[in-house]
């Protein structure tokens, strides 16, 4: 999510360091990629009423995709 209308603005920095040292007094903003999407495959099935559902996935941040992770998941119907 970000903030106004455009989503590499300044304000929209997700880091912003200032460093002062003798009469200066500097200023580093780190933009990163403001869309962020995963991807993966995953199973479920029902068991003694219970869903579980296994899920491998990726996400992809700054236009590079993380290592997969595994989630497995249990719930109930309702």
């Amino acid at each position: 999510a970000w903030n106004g209308w455009n989503p590499y603005s300044d304000e929209n920095s997700l880091y912003t360091w200032n460093i002062q040292q003798g009469p200066f007094n500097i200023t580093v903003r780190n933009q990163v990629e403001p869309i962020v999407g995963g991807f993966g495959f995953g199973l479920r099935t029902k068991l003694l009423g219970y869903f579980i559902r296994g899920d491998y996935a990726w996400g992809v941040e700054n236009l590079k995709t993380n290592k997969g992770i595994f989630y497995l998941s249990l719930s109930l119907d309702f």
